[in-house]
Formats: C-alpha cells, sequence, structure tokens
C-alpha cells in the first residue's frame, strides 16, 4: 500500500524536487495549492479564508510543511515581517485544524531555520540550545512552536536547514550573477559562518526523516563554512577569479535594510544530532558541492 504525503508549500523549489524523490520511493503525493488547479495531485486551498477542497485528505498519512513567504524577498518592514510570520505560523496552525479530517495520519515534519540561536558568537550551537532574541529567531520559533501541536497526533520533526544549495534556486540564483563575470566577493567580514545543505541531501534527509519517524529539532546541514570561502569556492567553480575586495557591511545594510543580518549575521551549529540518528551526506565539501552544481 502506498504512503500518502501532504506537502505544503510544495510548489517552491524545495518542494518540487522532494516530491521527485518521494515519489520514486513510492509515494503517492499531493500538493496543497493557493491557484485553483484541477492538475492530478494539486488540492486547492486558501488558508487566509480557511477553505480546502476536502476530499483527498482521508488518505493522508504524512504532512511535510514547507510554507512560508521568502525572508530574503523584500526590505523588512513591520508590515513584512508580520507576513514572514503569518505565512508559517496561520497557515500551519489551520493545517492542525484540517489534520482532525486526516484519520490516516502517521506523522508531520517541517522545515525549519538553522538562524534560530541569535548572533553568531564562538559558542557551537546544539538543538537544546535556547532561541536567540533577535527576529529570525522569533519567526522560527513561533513556527516551530505551531509545529509541535501535532504533537497529540503523530510524532513531529522539524528540520532546521542551512543555506540551500542548488543550481535553480535559493541563494546561489541571486549571487551567481557577479561572479559569473569575475566581480564575486565575500560579503561584510567574510569571517561569518553559513551552515550550507545541498538540495539533494536536504530531499533525502526528509525522507529519511518520514522513514524512521524521526522526533524534535535537527540541526541540517553538511558543513558550517565562511562566506569568504563560499564565495572563493563558487568563483573557482566558475572557473572565474577571485580578487575583488569584501562588500562593505554597512553598504549591505543600506542596500537591504536590516534583513542585511542574514548575510552578514553568521551562525556556528553542530549538526551532530543528525549523523548519529544515521544520516550520510552526500555532499560534505563547499568546493566538491559547488562543482558539482554548476557543472551538472
Amino acid at each position: 500500500m502506498y504512503k500518502t504525503a501532504l506537502i505544503a508549500g510544495g510548489t517552491g523549489f524545495i518542494g518540487r524536487k522532494l516530491s521527485s524523490v518521494l515519489k520514486e520511493r513510492g509515494f503517492r503525493v499531493y500538493k496543497l495549492s493557493r491557484k485553483k488547479t484541477s492538475r492530478r495531485g494539486y488540492i486547492n486551498w486558501n488558508p487566509e479564508l480557511q477553505t480546502i477542497e476536502s476530499k483527498n485528505l482521508s488518505k493522508v498519512n504524512v504532512i511535510i510543511n514547507l510554507l512560508g513567504a521568502n525572508i530574503a524577498e523584500k526590505r523588512w518592514t513591520e508590515s513584512r515581517k508580520k507576513e514572514l510570520i503569518d505565512s508559517r505560523v496561520k497557515t500551519t496552525n489551520f493545517l492542525r485544524i484540517l489534520a482532525s479530517q486526516m484519520p490516516n495520519l502517521e506523522y508531520y515534519v517541517s522545515a525549519s531555520g538553522i538562524n534560530c540561536y541569535g548572533p553568531e558568537s564562538e559558542q557551537v550551537h546544539s538543538e537544546s540550545d535556547p532561541f536567540g532574541d533577535d527576529f529570525l529567531s522569533e519567526i522560527v520559533k513561533q513556527w516551530e512552536e505551531a509545529s509541535d501541536k501535532f504533537s497529540d497526533l503523530c510524532p513531529v520533526a522539524k528540520i532546521r536547514s542551512g543555506v540551500v544549495l542548488a543550481k535553480h534556486g535559493g541563494i546561489l540564483k541571486k549571487v551567481i550573477f557577479p561572479f559569473k563575470l569575475g566581480l564575486g566577493s565575500a560579503l561584510g567580514s567574510g569571517k561569518q559562518h553559513m551552515p550550507w545543505i545541498h538540495l539533494d541531501d536536504l530531499c533525502r534527509l526528509f525522507s529519511l526523516a518520514i522513514q524512521f519517524k524521526w522526533e524534535g529539532s535537527y540541526n541540517s546541514f553538511a558543513a558550517c563554512t565562511s562566506n569568504k570561502d563560499l564565495s572563493r569556492a563558487l568563483a573557482k567553480s566558475l572557473r572565474r577569479p577571485f580578487f575583488m575586495p569584501n562588500i562593505p557591511e554597512k553598504l549591505l545594510y543600506f542596500l537591504l535594510g536590516e534583513r542585511a543580518i542574514m548575510l552578514v549575521g553568521g551562525i556556528k551549529a553542530s549538526n551532530q544530532k543528525i549523523l548519529q540518528a544515521g544520516f550520510n551526506f552526500q555532499h560534505k565539501t563547499i568546493e566538491s558541492t559547488l562543482k558539482h552544481i554548476i557543472r551538472k
């Protein structure tokens, strides 16, 4: 009998890849869609109005939550900050209501963020460490609290991923152009640590979590690499020089506002919990990973 997965946020670049991976492993996959569609495998919903087509919900065994407005897309005005939180928390709360229509629900797993421990310090953070008191930490805190409301129905896991590296989405799509011109450079001091994970590994990780019903939070990244080393590796993978001076932190804040902290504020964390759970990264070094992505 096929397992049936419902992906909330399944139309994004992570969701599309994860959908393919799960189908290859024998899952029947449904995706939630805000746009009216009669395409097979889609369920129409409107989380703001709290409406949904419910005919296939009784089949769902696994909920995968990838919801949330793009944190890097717009300046963090007060209204945008509310949108970023609501797009994660209110939608998750509605999913919890819908779970009452899923008598066969066995598991819930949600995306989350590694940037939940506050500004970078010398401390290497494990999952048991408290949340920070900055805005990024607050987003993750509220999102995970909403996810934990599923725990009276089934096991719950939160995947705190690092920067997701892929050819056709995520951070590389946004920053690669100047590197292609040979004008790439590090950001701020360049010393800030950036935990990262290849998209393929992230999807394998979700699949393994579902298979073994992991519970709790998991720091999910292959390595913590400095911004300068990551930038140098990207230039090398493109066979381009890397000689430009770092982009000053003040300029990044001028251009991006408060969200510049995502680029200049690193994090040190441990991925030992996920390694001890039996996960083996296929993409372990930033040099080989970027070479694989660029030359694929």
